[in-house]
């Protein structure tokens, strides 16, 4: 089956590239969807600048876990993710994440339904 060229565009709308942002944000620092917080803006030339505000994930106290890696790494590794996902799924160039951690959240391991 071959593909037909069609006239027209494909557009996704900026409340989709922010909810996308979020559900990818929320994945990437393993915290529920809800609490993550997405601003995605275009620099003009196609690319997006992504702004990502979500608590941090932390073991529960008294458990003796310790976090698998230092903060400043998580957020290293969830801007990479985030970037990536959001290329893959939108089609479009990330230019910048950038990650506020703005409070913390217990790393609860979530139940298989």
């Amino acid at each position: 089956m071959s593909q037909v060229a069609v006239a027209g565009y494909d557009r996704i709308g900026s409340a989709a590239l922010v909810h996308t942002a979020q559900a990818v944000a929320a994945e990437a620092l393993r915290v529920p969807f809800r609490e993550a917080r997405a601003r995605v803006a275009d620099d003009g030339h196609g690319a997006l600048a992504v702004e990502i505000t979500a608590p941090l994930a932390l073991p529960a106290l008294g458990t003796h876990a310790v976090p698998d890696e230092p903060v400043t790494t998580t957020a290293h590794r969830a801007r990479a993710t985030i970037a990536e996902r959001l290329r893959a799924i939108t089609g479009r160039q990330v230019e910048r994440v950038s990650v506020t951690f703005s409070s913390s959240v217990l790393d609860a391991p979530r139940r298989v339904r």
